[in-house]
């Protein structure tokens, strides 16, 4: 039994972070650009175009780093089984 089909659910999660790290990614991106465009108001000044940007960067960083680390201790512990 392969590593694959034992942990599948696990590389699925793990590809599912990867992709929500991507996307929070992108998401920062759009409101980065909203908030530029439309901002500007006493209410939101455009610096928060920029926070917005140090958030999604943030988050990136993190989802796509757990999704890393989950693939990572996959890894370590098929290496370590020996066949």
């Amino acid at each position: 039994m392969n590593s694959e089909n034992k942990y599948w659910a696990l590389s699925k999660i793990s590809l599912s972070f990867r992709v929500l790290g991507w996307i929070a990614a992108g998401l920062c991106v759009i409101f980065f650009f909203i908030i530029l465009i439309g901002g500007g108001t006493p209410r939101s000044p455009r610096i928060y175009s920029l926070v917005s940007l140090v958030v999604g960067a943030f988050y990136f960083m993190l989802f796509y780093g757990i999704g890393e680390v989950i693939r990572l201790l996959m890894d370590i512990e098929q290496n370590s089984r020996k066949s």
